[in-house]
């Protein structure tokens, strides 16, 4: 991985905002960094993989459906709209009535 100055400096933001990001991904295994040889993606597990995909996922939909409570969606009301936006999105081909 790029040092976290040669990094901050491509993306033209902070050095303390990449910092905290190498900091997180290390915390969660995803980053291992060795002092005088720099930082590396760490070699992770097809389990250990599985459950950062699954959180990452729950995550998104704990707050997708938190939102949907706060403006009074019901239950079937936001059953019904994940549903059509999964439809979209993994079948973009199709027009709207065509399914």
């Amino acid at each position: 991985m790029p040092s976290i100055r040669e990094f901050a400096g491509g993306l033209n933001c902070s050095v303390i905002t990449v910092r905290r990001v190498y900091q997180d991904l290390e915390s969660e295994g995803l980053l291992r960094t060795k002092q005088g040889t720099g930082t590396f993606v760490a070699k992770v597990g097809d389990t250990e993989r599985e459950t950062f995909r699954r959180e990452a996922v729950e995550e998104a939909l704990r707050s997708a459906v938190d939102v949907g409570m706060s403006v009074k969606y019901e239950e079937e009301e936001l059953k019904r709209l994940f549903l059509a936006i999964l439809h979209k999105k993994y079948h973009p081909e199709e027009k709207e009535g065509e399914s």
